[in-house]
């Protein structure tokens, strides 16, 4: 288990040095009198909270799992390990990331009780341990070196004895500060790059995205101008995350009283930024679909998005292929042209500067599903006509089998039926049979279904849930996304996984692990100060099958 126990630092270094990238040296002003430079900052660090949360956590997964076994298992690795005595076991512990210019220099870190009982433990390894001096130890394994170094209460490490060669900050309060919130977390310190740097850096990460975003071989115009324009949208947004972030925190934690777990994705603006202004403004907008995403479903997609003007120049730009890909009729004015003044109002939406969309999966476990989802547009009056047009348009292009216009009414909304081409067993198993799509146009909200005999039915419970009075607005979620597990593994034929064994035995255990009741996960974002977090929440199930599998492996070897 030691063995274990020292492979799991070299891993996370690993995966943190990609993040790194230039150096920041910080100075002290010159004063009359000298004065000793602060010690250097990381420009990164990743923090286990402590051992006895890390052992919580284990305890939670394999009680919700039904393996507690296997968490007298891992007393047993603890045991052999000596209880990894020497070690502080209610502190954090973690790797710090160092610049040397464009070098990182990974150095771990662990809180120390007693450094000859630590050197003994490490000895278990097994290291053979020699004293330096007073603060400085050396471990061989195998002929490698691992140099440790004893500061305070703690002890730092690396394979490189130069990387030790600096004063240390305090790890107690960052890793305090850290799990406060998370059992276990990654943060980039960015605030600790200058500006020349990051400029540099920023300049680099264009270079790239422009690269990335020429047009393939054999890639249609179309396809590359979208590719294009989303991409060149996130580019910019890194380079404003790049250039005007604090820092940027990726945080997991357990919470066994709430049966549940969370990973989050923190990024803090610089305040006063514009990047500050763009995330308080994700939270401005509310829904129109509040109604609509009230109760649970198989799965809820919904967004209330605020805009920027690149943002806007890239959705326009997605607005423009579309029509540019319909061929002009020539018979009509371009100003009387139906399919023309869709697009316009399709262009007005984007100019609002805020989309407001919402997409259900409607139905109860086993299926059939109905899709169902409405767009708020500007001036929905303007693309009745031409969604009628459109509709046509794509039944001569062979895009549906068939298509009616006008197949329904509901509230004044004229609704057009394509029928799917046939999509396989998988779609009707979802939908109930050979699905078919539905769209109607309001003057407010562009309408859509896609399913069986059902589908209009349950889009006009919607339509007409909407128009009830709100009780009780729902916070403005500036993006929301929510799946159940259950609902669509109950979907599942008895013969899915076909002869493969290994495919059988998971799906039994997702059997096992999920019920209707526990097996949610939840995505959103949210502005928080000077901010932004992404959440995505697992509700016990997630736990449980992670409980059940780690526990299968523990007991196997």
């Amino acid at each position: 288990m030691q063995r274990r126990l020292w492979k799991l630092i070299p891993l996370t270094i690993v995966a943190l040095l990609f993040s790194a990238s230039l150096h920041n040296l910080l100075s002290a002003e010159e004063t009359t009198e000298t004065v000793a430079p602060p010690p250097e900052q990381p420009f990164a660090i990743v923090a286990v909270a402590s051992i006895e949360r890390m052992l919580h956590a284990l305890d939670f997964s394999f009680e919700a799992a039904d393996r507690m076994a296997a968490s007298e298992a891992i007393g047993g690795y603890m045991e052999k390990a000596g209880d990894l005595k020497g070690m502080d076991h209610l502190q954090g512990l973690g790797v710090m990331i160092f610049l040397t210019g464009i070098t990182p220099d990974p150095v771990g870190f662990v809180p120390v009780e007693n450094i000859n009982d630590l050197l003994k433990t490490a000895e278990i390894g097994p290291f053979t341990s020699k004293k330096i001096d007073d603060e400085n130890y050396e471990l061989k394994q195998d002929g490698e070196s691992i140099f440790l170094k004893r500061v305070g209460r703690y002890a730092f490490f690396s394979n490189k004895q130069t990387a030790l060669d600096r004063e240390f900050p305090d790890p107690g309060p960052m890793t305090a500060s850290l799990a406060a919130d998370y059992d276990v977390a990654a943060m980039l310190n960015l605030a600790s790059l200058p500006d020349d740097k990051r400029e540099i850096f920023a300049t680099l990460l264009k270079a790239s995205a422009d690269t990335n975003l020429q047009r393939r071989d054999n890639e249609p115009e179309s396809a590359h101008r979208v590719r294009k324009a989303l991409g060149e949208n996130n580019a910019r947004l890194l380079e404003r995350i790049l250039r005007q972030s604090q820092d940027l925190t990726v945080g997991w934690r357990m919470l066994p009283q709430q049966r549940k777990a969370a990973l989050e994705i923190r990024v803090r603006a610089r305040p006063g930024s514009e990047l500050a202004t763009i995330y308080e403004e994700l939270q401005t907008g509310r829904s129109q679909f509040t109604n609509f995403l009230k109760g649970d479903a198989p799965l809820t997609f919904a967004s209330t998005w605020k805009l920027d003007k690149p943002g806007q120049e890239a959705f326009g730009e997605i607005v423009q292929v579309l029509e540019d890909s319909i061929p002009a009729t020539g018979e009509v004015d371009a100003a009387d042209d139906p399919v023309a003044q869709l697009f316009r109002a399709a262009r007005g939406t984007v100019a609002t500067g805020q989309l407001d969309f919402a997409m259900r999966f409607l139905g109860e476990p086993g299926g059939p599903f109905v899709l169902a989802g409405g767009l708020k547009v500007k001036d929905g009056r303007a693309m009745r006509e031409g969604l009628s047009e459109l509709c046509l348009y794509w039944l001569e292009t062979g895009a549906f089998s068939d298509v009616e216009i006008d197949a329904d009414e509901h509230n004044g909304i004229q609704f057009h039926r394509m029928d799917i081409r046939e999509g396989g067993g998988e779609s009707e198993r979802v939908y109930g049979g050979p699905p078919s799509m539905y769209l109607g146009v309001d003057d407010t909200t562009l309408w859509m279904a896609i399913g069986g005999d059902t589908a209009l039915p349950r889009l006009f419970e919607q339509i007409d849930a909407l128009a009830e009075p709100v009780d009780q607005p729902l916070p403005a979620v500036p993006l929301q996304f929510v799946v159940n597990i259950a609902d669509w593994t109950s979907l599942r034929n008895e013969d899915d996984g076909g002869e493969n064994n290994r495919g059988r035995r998971f799906f039994e255990r997702v059997n096992e692990a999920f019920t209707q009741d526990n097996a949610a996960l939840r995505i959103d974002i949210k502005s928080i100060q000077d901010g932004a977090r992404l959440r995505l929440e697992f509700e016990e199930g997630f736990i449980r099958f992670f409980g059940m599998s780690l526990a299968r492996r523990l007991m196997r070897d």
